[in-house]
């Protein structure tokens, strides 16, 4: 797993992260181990994770692992479930979320240009 990446466990743990994204923006990686263009997905996010420098907090749910966890990321954020799934939260709420191919470097510059880059 990259440096940068935190794996969430908890329910607890996201409700603190969705407070935390009032002062850094995060992203959440909904991923299954077990579909390869969830794996490809999860590649090009964690390359992502690498080459950048922004202050941003960067999280993986497996959905597989923990279903319940999965269920409160949908909940909480009122997304729909999909896998695999990159969300954007910035002072409580999603601005932005993609699913499948979608996911890819190209992509994520484009997002931080567009929402973090000020």
């Amino acid at each position: 797993m990259a440096k940068k990446l935190k794996k969430l466990t908890s329910i607890t743990e996201l409700e603190k992260l969705i407070k935390r994204s009032n002062k850094k923006p995060v992203f959440i990686f909904k991923h299954d181990d077990k579909l390869q263009e969830s794996e490809d997905a999860y590649q090009e996010y964690v390359n992502f994770i690498e080459d950048t420098e922004d202050d941003i907090v960067f999280t993986v749910v497996f959905v597989r692992e923990d279903i319940e966890l999965s269920e409160a990321v949908e909940e909480l954020l009122e997304v729909t479930h999909d896998v695999p799934q990159l969300i954007l939260v910035m002072d409580e709420e999603v601005v932005w979320d993609d699913i499948k191919d979608n996911i890819n470097s190209d992509n994520l510059i484009e997002v931080i240009d567009e929402f973090l880059i000020v």
